[in-house]
């Protein structure tokens, strides 16, 4: 069971970081609107830019927290936090 969970959040942890540096400015079929890139997307949805910056920087900490809670024991519990932060 603890591999899975592992599995999981590794795989939670790099898509989020794959959407928001890899995808941050390319179209996707997932995004909202006509939006190309994030900053349009935020923009369909009446959003200032200065929310998307912050919403992309808690997503990159907390999904950083999360690959780090699987190798770093001491970041463990950290992991978890950034599991419920994240949800």
């Amino acid at each position: 069971m603890t591999t899975i969970v592992l599995i999981a959040q590794l795989v939670v942890a790099f898509a989020i970081l794959n959407v928001w540096t890899l995808r941050f400015g390319t179209a996707t079929s997932w995004r909202g609107g006509e939006a190309t890139n994030m900053k349009e997307e935020f923009a369909v949805c009446g959003l200032p830019d200065w929310f998307m910056l912050t919403v992309g920087f808690l997503k990159i900490s907390l999904a950083a927290l999360l690959v780090a809670g699987v190798w770093v024991p001491a970041f463990t519990m950290l992991g978890l936090y950034a599991l419920i932060a994240l949800s």
